[in-house]
């Protein structure tokens, strides 16, 4: 349900990124390190070191000391057919047309001049995993060459498939495109031991297929994060700077943020216009993502060059600098920074999220705060931290099933709240680890509830919205057995039921919002 794909009814939908739709002249086959050439069903060329073909006018095919280069000077749209391995740098150049690199067992480590794979054109790439093949891309940690990947790209990439490719950055990132990535399909295991595992400065869509991503660069100030889109300034505006997730399965291990959309105003703007700014946000329709980030957070200000700069580490989860929404979705973070973070706003209108923060906040937004649907578990550190931050702006709950826990929380607007919501805690109701609390109806014995949770630490506050709380009287016990037909990460759900524990309080609801312990931020 949650892995597929709803790309094509998606804003980010791109007839022009889908390669059926795109109509290739003529297939050119590739075959390393033989160095053989062949036009579709023509006889072979072969080619040696400092030596050149030519299989179809404008298309010149090169070998050189460092590798490979293909150009085509034309505007004819060709499909490479690449095969075989290679031990240096292929290269790209396609400035008049868009392209297809049909990937059929492909293996290139890359030599010392650049990226394994260079696409050197603005121009479209279409990069297809062939059925049932593996393909490798690889760095060396040190190369003569400004190019900062093993796959680097100046324009779209767009990726599809149902073989694997796998991509492994040595030298600084795995993936950079100066442009937009948009992954259709296929499997794409992405590693980087320095930089970041998949870098852009537009955009990043992610519409299906498999993702796996390890991030393990460690340099301070600087450590590896897994997809980030950087923005920048430009005619375009708010179309650029954003990532859409819309289906398939994203799994990330990263020691710095996970999945971002950043842009630094401060030490990016050249203008004092805002209208060519980007707009770095994040929305996800769909998909199945698990994500851990392992770094510790750090910040303080050191002096460069007489001048004061700030050095840090925030490994959170999901960043928007703009704004975060989440439509629907199956989601588990697990960060040492926050979970989900951004700027302006935060929005969950389906979907199952857990998120859990050792230490900072679940999901902390430096604006506004909604929940009008979806099944949330948000975890956060110890006081001053907690599971929904907003710096007591604007934060409404109007649908869901959501429970939160940790040291604070920040208080829902109970204006803008149109669903029932229980805080509680310290020093009424004591949170301990591995206890399972129910809200039962008052002097129910049936053993149905309404709500249980088994708290998975010892907290000072805990937050509870569902759309069975009403008006009503209700019994809080802790220390119960439950079960139900659902157990979402301790979040009991559907047919709950219980027994033993002991009754803590009963508690009368008689407003949008009470609260019976527990601590709000000030």
């Amino acid at each position: 349900e949650y892995t597929a794909s709803v790309a094509g009814t998606a804003d980010s939908y791109d007839a022009d990124d889908l390669v059926s739709n795109t109509v290739f002249a003529y297939s050119i086959t590739v075959a390393l390190p033989a160095s053989t050439v062949q036009l579709d069903s023509g006889s072979a060329q072969t080619f040696s070191t400092s030596a050149s073909v030519t299989p179809l006018d404008g298309v010149t095919i090169s070998r050189t000391s460092t590798g490979v280069s293909i150009t085509n000077t034309s505007a004819t749209i060709i499909r490479y057919i690449l095969r075989g391995t290679l031990s240096g740098n292929l290269a790209v150049d396609s400035d008049s047309a868009s392209y297809q690199l049909y990937l059929e067992g492909v293996s290139v480590s890359g030599g010392s001049t650049g990226p394994a794979l260079c696409l050197a054109s603005s121009t479209k790439a279409f990069i297809v995993f062939a059925d049932g093949t593996t393909n490798t891309l690889s760095d060396l940690s040190t190369r003569s060459s400004g190019k900062k990947a093993a796959l680097y790209g100046s324009g779209p990439m767009i990726f599809s498939g149902t073989g694997t490719l796998s991509v492994s950055g040595n030298y600084k990132h795995a993936v950079y495109c100066e442009d937009y990535i948009r992954i259709r399909g296929g499997e794409m295991n992405v590693s980087v031991t320095a930089k970041n595992a998949i870098q852009s400065v537009h955009g990043f869509i992610f519409d299906d297929g498999y993702l796996t991503i390890s991030a393990t660069g460690t340099k301070t100030d600087d450590e590896s994060k897994g997809i980030r889109v950087e923005g920048e300034e430009s005619s375009a505006g708010a179309d650029r700077g954003y990532i859409y997730v819309n289906g398939g399965t994203i799994s990330i291990t990263s020691v710095g943020k996970a999945i971002t959309a950043g842009w630094d105003i401060d030490d990016d703007a050249e203008t004092f216009s805002t209208g060519d700014d980007p707009d770095p946000f994040v929305v996800i329709n769909n998909g199945v993502i698990n994500i851990k980030t392992t770094g510790t957070p750090y910040e303080y200000q050191t002096v460069v060059d007489g001048e004061i700069s700030t050095v840090s580490c925030s490994p959170e989860g999901i960043e928007g600098k703009s704004s975060l929404t989440i439509n629907s979705g199956y989601i588990i973070i697990s960060t040492t920074d926050d979970c989900l973070n951004a700027g302006l706003d935060i929005t969950i209108n389906g979907g199952y999220v857990y998120a859990r923060a050792s230490d900072n906040d679940a999901i902390d937004s430096n604006g506004t705060l909604a929940i009008t649907g979806g099944t949330v578990v948000a975890i956060g550190a110890s006081e001053p931290e907690g599971p929904f931050d907003c710096d007591n702006n604007r934060f409404s709950i109007t649908g869901g099933i959501l429970v939160g826990i940790g040291g604070t929380i920040s208080k829902p607007t109970a204006a803008e709240c149109t669903q029932n919501i229980l805080v509680l805690g310290s020093p009424n109701i004591s949170l301990t680890k591995g206890s399972v609390l129910a809200l039962v109806a008052n002097g129910d014995t049936s053993g149905g509830a309404i709500f249980s949770f088994e708290i998975p630490q010892n907290a000072y506050t805990m937050i509870i919205s569902t759309p069975d709380i009403n008006y009503a009287t209700y019994d809080i016990y802790t220390g119960v057995t439950a079960s139900a037909d659902e157990d979402f990460y301790g979040l009991y759900l559907d047919n709950i039921s219980c027994s033993g524990g002991s009754k803590k309080e009963t508690i009368t609801i008689s407003s949008n919002l009470t609260k019976l312990g527990g601590k709000y931020f000030n």
